[in-house]
This record gives C-alpha cells, sequence and structure tokens, in this order.
C-alpha cells in the first residue's frame, strides 16, 4: 500500500526487470500461440446465481470500426506459465484496461510480468505490440479476494497509435444495451476478437452481469461498451462457471475506479 494514498490503496508494480525490447523479442508467434486463457481464480464462496436465459454465439469482430480498434490481446507469463487475456486503450493513449486476474493472482498474491498488449490482434498480425511500464490495480483485490475489485489499469511503455481512446463512466446501466468484447479461446482459438451484445442486470455483490454468454476464458479484461461505441462501463470480469457459459460479470465502475483512474493519469504526467 501507498502510504501517502492511503486512500486509494493501490498495488502498483513497475517492470523493471525487462526492457520493452526483451518483451517483444520474448513474445514470438509460436509463444503467443502456445499460451493459454487465464482462469479467474476466486474463492468459490464468491458465487452469483445463475440464469437459464438461451445463449448465443459471439460474432467476430471488425477490427476497423469503434469501439474494436482500442481493443487487443494481452500476453502475460504467472508463476512461470504464459497466459492470455483481453484489454482495451481507455482514457489516454498510453492507458489500458484489463480485469484484475490477468495481473495478480488472488489465491496466492502472485503477479504477472513480461506483458505485452497486441492491440487489434488477428493470428500472427496485431496493429501494434507494446509492452508495460506499470500496473496498478486495487490493494483489496487479494487482500478481499472479491470480484468487485476485479480491474487493473496499466501504462503503457509508449503511446498506442489508435486514432483515439475509449472513454469511460461510473454509471448506472440496469437493462442497458452493452456490446463486450475480447479473445475467448473458445472461439477461433482465440486468435480472433469477437463480441457479444446484451442487457446488464445488477447481481449483487457489486457486480454486473450479462446473460446468454458464450465467451469464456480469455476474454477475461475485454471491455463492456455501452451503445455508443465509445464508453467502458465495465469489463469481463468472470463467468458463473469457467467451465459452462451462462452470465458474465463484471465489476461496477464506481468512486473507487475512477479513483484508481484518476491516480493512473496522474502517474503518467509524472513520467
Amino acid at each position: 500500500m501507498n502510504d501517502h494514498l492511503s486512500n486509494i490503496n493501490t498495488f502498483e508494480l513497475d517492470n523493471l526487470d525487462l526492457s520493452p525490447e526483451q518483451i517483444i523479442n520474448y513474445w514470438t508467434p509460436e509463444r503467443k500461440q502456445a499460451a493459454i486463457s487465464i482462469e479467474a481464480f476466486i474463492d468459490p464462496s464468491l458465487t452469483v446465481e445463475a440464469t437459464n436465459d438461451v445463449t448465443t454465439d459471439p460474432v467476430q469482430a471488425d477490427l476497423t470500426k469503434r469501439p474494436f480498434e482500442a481493443g487487443g490481446k494481452l500476453f502475460f507469463t504467472l508463476n512461470n506459465q504464459d497466459f492470455v487475456g483481453s484489454a482495451s486503450v481507455v482514457g489516454q493513449n498510453n492507458i489500458i484496461l484489463t480485469a484484475a486476474h490477468c495481473v495478480q493472482d488472488s489465491k496466492t498474491g502472485n503477479v504477472a510480468e513480461n506483458f505485452l498488449f497486441s492491440r487489434c490482434y488477428e493470428g500472427e498480425i496485431s496493429a501494434e505490440d507494446i509492452p508495460f511500464k506499470k500496473i496498478i490495480l486495487k490493494e483489496k483485490w487479494f487482500t478481499e479476494k472479491s470480484r468487485k475489485w476485479d480491474y487493473a489499469l496499466a501504462i503503457l511503455a509508449k503511446d498506442s497509435t489508435v486514432s483515439k481512446p475509449l472513454t469511460y463512466a461510473k454509471t448506472d446501466i440496469t437493462n442497458q444495451k452493452i456490446t463486450a468484447f475480447g479473445y475467448p479461446g473458445n472461439f477461433f482459438e482465440g486468435a480472433q476478437m469477437v463480441f457479444i451484445n446484451g442487457t446488464a442486470t445488477k447481481k449483487g455483490n457489486g457486480l454486473w452481469g450479462i446473460s446468454g454468454n458464450k465467451m469464456l476464458t480469455g476474454c477475461s479484461g475485454g471491455p463492456w461498451v455501452l451503445e455508443d461505441n465509445e464508453t467502458v462501463v465495465g469489463l469481463n470480469g468472470s463467468s458463473n462457471s469457467l467451465k459452462t457459459p451462462n452470465t458474465l460479470l463484471s465489476p461496477m465502475f464506481d468512486d473507487d475506479f475512477d479513483k484508481l483512474f484518476q491516480y493512473t493519469a496522474n502517474l503518467t504526467k509524472e513520467e
């Protein structure tokens, strides 16, 4: 915890061990393909009531269009294993939003490393590959082990060339239409960005839910976007079950999320 920011309670890690060049060189096409989807290591007692909605297949995203051009696949190493997740450029061209469980193991507290954001990843092709410089998340993710803290931010080693970042809002999204996207491993073997459209409902425990989801692990960290195709209001945190698709869950973006983002944005000005 940062003593001078006790009201924020952040956990931060600088990428000091590997240079951006070393990270880019590490992630060969073969290593990217071999990396596996990260699962949300969450206390199983923290459950949300399932629904029986009919599930629908995701649709392949057009990476030339908003909001998809701001999204990408996330590669990282945790506990000596290479993993993949999803992420997006939000707020600034050098800030990335993803899930906390793509950054820190909630069981052990072990922190991932070797992060590479591959924007508009498509097979072996991506618009750009950028390593992380610093990761920032809520300390409560590990201490409380609650899905409500399952979000993390990262500062990129350089600005993304995306036309503009997505924005974000802390708002009640009950019954609003949402587009959720990412790189689930159960579609196109995780090589293509896909999306679902759904309606958000409150699920309790500080969570939103979208029912009828078929995206499984690998989509973690991908954003939830309003119908304006610009405003992020949540992210792919986890499903009720990691094996059976049903309800996709997101932590609520509230004052705590806003403070974390503003703190991260201030860090980018200091560097």
